[in-house]
């Protein structure tokens, strides 16, 4: 007797459309739980991005030299590259800034204060401390914000 198919391999050469649909099957299970923690990685990578990025500006805002206009305004604002930033100047009156009366003054003070004395003109400088607040904002909720102290020359006496 002979066979009504000419191979056996020619029989079983491919899937058949139960095996077709529980692969299929199995993929969407696993789509379906492994997606949304690839989309939750995702925004975690975009808001690692975003937190650098922020870092980054607002170590160059405290950075920068103290802006005249910045301290007679108080405070400034703007973006860049989509970071939205602010930075306040204040300034810090404390009595450690006032100098302690002079009781014995050593002869090279005595004549430095002199030379002073002979050019009219000089004006000591004023110096004052500014405490900056500088706030850098890269999505809705999320800010960032430091503060230093900076030196600024004030107003002339």
């Amino acid at each position: 007797m002979r066979s009504t198919c000419r191979e056996p391999r020619a029989t079983r050469a491919g899937f058949t459309l139960i095996e077709a649909l529980v692969a299929l099957a199995l993929l969407l299970a696993f789509v379906s739980v492994l997606g949304p923690h690839l989309f939750y990685a995702r925004r975690i990578a975009d808001n690692i991005d975003g937190r650098v990025a922020a870092q980054t500006l607002l170590r160059t805002l405290l950075d920068a030299p103290v802006d005249r206009s910045l301290v007679g305004d108080g405070s400034r604002d703007g973006e860049t590259g989509g970071l939205r930033w602010s930075i306040t100047a204040e300034p810090m009156f404390i009595d450690a800034m006032v100098p302690p009366p002079q009781r014995d003054v050593p002869a090279a003070a005595a004549a430095a204060a002199a030379d002073k004395k002979a050019e009219p003109n000089a004006k000591p400088e004023n110096w004052i401390a500014f405490h900056l607040v500088a706030t850098v904002s890269w999505a809705p909720g999320q800010t960032i914000s430091a503060d230093t102290l900076r030196l600024g020359s004030g107003a002339e006496q």
